[in-house]
């Protein structure tokens, strides 16, 4: 929805649209969380990213659709950058990144085209790359993920974003990312590829899942994560993560084959990667240091494992072997701890990746997938859980949840381009 409200007015709203009721009932390990949540009055916008239309054309549907968002965006991103960074340090990150993006066919050739749609002096190539660098930048998210995996091997991934970018309008409305979220469906040679959690003018991947392969998530890591650090290992060759995922994903069919090329990868920033694969019992969770190598005391690669009994892995914003920065880890490793793997369903993942002990104020959206099933959904801050899948209750590993859920989203209305 789009309200005009101050700033301050706004924080208040956002805040207050947490959910107003929260039942919890325990009956031995068994847990059921109910909410009343305010429901938004549409559903996330879905687009159309075509590879087969030249570089330049692919995102002409988004900036048609954002124009006025993504100039007030690049305005108090442009303010931004140089309140905070000297023109030496910022022209030291655009050469590198322009480097980076060499590695990338088509990708330089996209963000000009979206400089060319949106013909306004603010809209700069240079302006469009640093805001793809969001994360190398230092810019603070705070992030949840919940891998769980049913007794027959489907894993569920699901995601809070919780991340703020204040930005105000010509005519006086103040925006933040649930205005402008929405989902893009990357289709090549006819055939859906792949979705990404979109936001107007980055090109990259946070959030996304290549269709019959993996997911992929990224979370910040707080106490590691250093703008300066994050140069001075991109001076020795680091990349950045957005574009690196998003071309994995277009070129990497396979969950193992994405670990190892992730483990293959000089990331410039510290951080977290969380994955599912469409096999059975495929999960993992990174922690990524810089350089490429884990260093002492980083948790190593946890995945899941059948054998070993573990059927869930939970990430935040610190390192598992460390104690937490906040109560998020806690309080939802004692969720987990009342439910059993033959209570795992899509209808559970929505219900604990909404639930007070992860879902806050800041939440920009939510995201739960399935890779063996092509099940995907996302929801701003204000929307409740998909009705059918709460409906249905906890139905276990039953395919009823997915297939209802995968049908209801081919029939929302896409704004395609010609493919």
């Amino acid at each position: 929805s789009r309200h005009q409200h101050s700033r301050e007015q706004l924080r208040i709203s956002i805040r207050y649209r947490t959910p107003i009721l929260i039942r919890i009932t325990m009956n031995c390990s068994y847990l059921v969380i109910g909410a009343a949540l305010l429901a938004s009055a549409s559903a996330v916008p879905s687009f159309d990213i075509n590879l087969d239309l030249p570089p330049q054309q692919r995102f002409a549907n988004v900036t048609q659709f954002y124009k006025a968002d993504e100039l007030a965006m690049l305005m108090k991103f442009n303010h931004t950058l140089h309140a905070k960074y000297s023109t030496e340090e910022l022209n030291e990150w655009l050469h590198l990144l322009r480097k980076e993006l060499s590695s990338y066919p088509g990708y330089l050739e996209e963000l000009q085209g979206i400089v060319s749609d949106l013909n306004h002096p603010v809209a700069t190539l240079e302006l469009m790359m640093l805001f793809n660098a969001l994360y190398e930048l230092e810019s603070p998210t705070m992030c949840s993920a919940l891998l769980m995996t049913t007794a027959d091997g489907r894993v569920i991934h699901s995601r809070n974003m919780d991340y703020s970018f204040f930005f105000e309008l010509p005519d006086g409305a103040v925006h933040d990312w649930p205005d402008v979220t929405y989902d893009q469906v990357f289709w090549r040679g006819g055939k859906k590829l792949m979705t990404i959690v979109g936001w107007p003018l980055y090109t990259g991947a946070h959030t996304g899942m290549r269709f019959d392969g993996w997911t992929f998530e990224q979370n910040t890591r707080l106490t590691k994560n250093d703008h300066v650090a994050n140069l001075a290992e991109a001076r020795r060759g680091g990349v950045s993560f957005a574009w690196k995922i998003r071309h994995l994903l277009e070129t990497e069919a396979s969950f193992e084959g994405a670990l190892e090329q992730i483990q293959a990868t000089d990331f410039m920033a510290p951080q977290y990667f969380i994955l599912s694969g469409a096999g059975p019992f495929e999960g993992a969770v990174f922690s990524i240091d810089r350089g490429g190598k884990l260093l002492p005391g980083t948790p190593p690669v946890r995945r899941i494992d059948q054998e070993a009994g573990v059927w869930h892995l939970l990430q935040t914003n610190d390192d598992v072997n460390q104690k937490p920065h906040d109560p998020r880890r806690p309080w939802t490793n004692k969720l987990l701890a009342m439910q059993s793997q033959s209570e795992v369903s899509v209808n559970l993942a929505w219900q604990l990746i909404r639930s007070p002990t992860l879902f806050n104020f800041a939440t920009a959206f939510t995201w739960v997938a399935v890779p063996s099933t092509g099940y995907y959904h996302t929801i701003v801050h204000a929307e409740s859980p998909p009705e059918d899948v709460l409906a249905l209750g906890a139905v276990g590993a039953g395919d009823e949840v997915m297939l209802l859920q995968h049908q209801r989203l081919k029939a929302r209305s896409l704004r395609r381009v010609q493919h």
